[in-house]
């Protein structure tokens, strides 16, 4: 049948029902979150002794991810070092959509301190339990730290 036989109502009503299909979509799978695009994340400030160097402590971090690594699979490499502007990442920390736990690592230089900041999303962006794994992943990190700084650990 030629275009121009087609009632007008028939021509227009599929297009709009794929444009309300595709709207419902998106709108369910946002809803299906319900983060807004977050993943579920954890911090804190860990003191690291003033004589420890960043690049030691680094290698501490990387040492503690990989043992992590080692118990399940869901704790990726490094993926971002620069021992000069203080900043260890793994797992792409930066992008949202990564599934697994992600870790940021960032320690001014010279400083006392050190920023752990972990991702943990699952499927939709399921918390995989960030806070358990911050403690988890601070366990193994903290002997290192302690024995790489002569043993004095601070807080």
């Amino acid at each position: 049948m030629p275009d121009s036989a087609t009632p007008l109502r028939c021509r227009v009503r599929w297009p709009a029902m794929g444009v309300a299909a595709g709207l419902a979509c998106v709108l369910s799978g946002c809803a299906l979150t319900g983060t807004a695009g977050y993943p579920p994340s954890a911090s804190r400030v860990l003191a690291v002794p003033a004589d420890l160097p960043t690049p030691r402590l680094f290698d501490c971090a990387a040492a503690s991810l990989a043992r992590m690594s080692e118990a399940s699979s869901a704790w990726p490499g490094i993926t971002r070092r620069d021992d000069a502007q203080g900043l260890l990442e793994s797992g792409h920390f930066p992008e949202w959509n990564r599934s697994g736990f992600r870790m940021r690592i960032e320690r001014p230089p010279g400083g006392g301190e050190a920023t752990l900041t972990l991702k943990a999303g699952g499927a939709y962006l399921a918390d995989l339990g960030a806070a358990q794994a911050m403690n988890d992943f601070e366990a193994v990190l903290r002997p290192c730290i302690g024995a790489a700084g002569g043993g004095r650990t601070q807080g």
